[in-house]
């Protein structure tokens, strides 16, 4: 998640009623970008849990997704390289190929002809740790709903269609470590749409 503002105004963009933006912001109505990231992370808690309650779940994964950080820039610059360089290749041989880049995770095809890609895998020798910069680094005695972790599964969904040249769905959140207290990775599944 990149920015309150930015979600802010992707609630508006996804027609969210005015009565759920109003619950989700109130206390909060100040909030940016420079906040910091311990009241970033009250507010993203909160308003998943308000979300998972009143918005349609398409919807909600429909937000976060688009919400995802890191889409353009140098990452986009190198998933294109990729995808350039590997145009030749197979379908499972970009996935396998896939696994030798940096910050890409690790890719897994399911017998079902799905993908799962364990995303991150951050670790402080203990527990895992959750790689947002709304999260990242703090102690927490709460959980966080993984649904929030659509938006992580967008900057994978955004890379993984350019370097290998089809789309996806996201299928599910199978695990993260905001919802688990660190005791399992953020790890996302996904349908290959031919």
């Amino acid at each position: 998640m990149p920015s309150p503002e930015k979600f802010k105004e992707s609630l508006v963009e996804f027609n969210v009623s005015e009565d759920v933006i109003s619950q989700i912001n109130s206390g909060y109505e100040d909030i940016v970008s420079k906040t910091p990231k311990r009241t970033k992370a009250a507010y993203f808690k909160r308003a998943v849990e308000i979300m998972n309650e009143q918005v349609d779940s398409q919807k909600l994964q429909d937000i976060f997704e688009w919400n995802a950080c890191c889409k353009g820039g140098a990452r986009e610059k190198a998933s294109k390289a990729f995808a350039k360089e590997n145009a030749h290749l197979s379908l499972y041989e970009k996935l396998e190929k896939i696994k030798e880049v940096p910050y890409m995770g690790e890719v897994l095809r399911n017998q079902d002809g799905t993908i799962t890609v364990m995303a991150v895998s951050y670790s402080d020798g203990e527990k895992y740790l959750c790689a947002c910069s709304n999260f990242n680094g703090l102690k927490m005695d709460y959980h966080v709903s993984k649904n929030y972790c659509f938006c992580c599964a967008g900057h994978f969904k955004h890379h993984y269609e350019i370097m290998l040249g089809v789309k996806l769905k996201t299928l599910e959140i199978v695990s993260s470590p905001l919802d688990s207290d660190g005791k399992n990775p953020c790890v996302i599944k996904y349908a290959i749409l031919y």
